[in-house]
């Protein structure tokens, strides 16, 4: 879980940065997210049985938590400037 954090901060932090609007940012971020996580982590052979589709929606969900916070951490820096 620590991995999906990682991947998922760096992956906001950058669509973030280089897309203005914050809804499809985060939709990229996430999905970027996921899918590197998958592909670090993941069991390529798994079949899509109960833990796995669990274990997806986990980290569709830190993922998401995670690039919410970096774009309100962009938005704060931005009305600031």
């Amino acid at each position: 879980m620590e991995l999906v954090i990682i991947i998922s901060t760096i992956t906001s932090f950058f669509s973030h940065f280089m897309i203005e609007k914050s809804v499809v940012a985060n939709v990229v971020s996430v999905v970027v997210a996921t899918l590197l996580t998958w592909m670090l982590i993941g069991d390529l052979s798994a079949g899509f049985d109960a833990a796995f589709i669990q274990n997806v929606v986990i980290t569709l969900v830190m993922a998401l938590v995670v690039s919410v916070i970096v774009g309100l951490v962009f938005a704060y820096h931005k009305k600031c400037a």
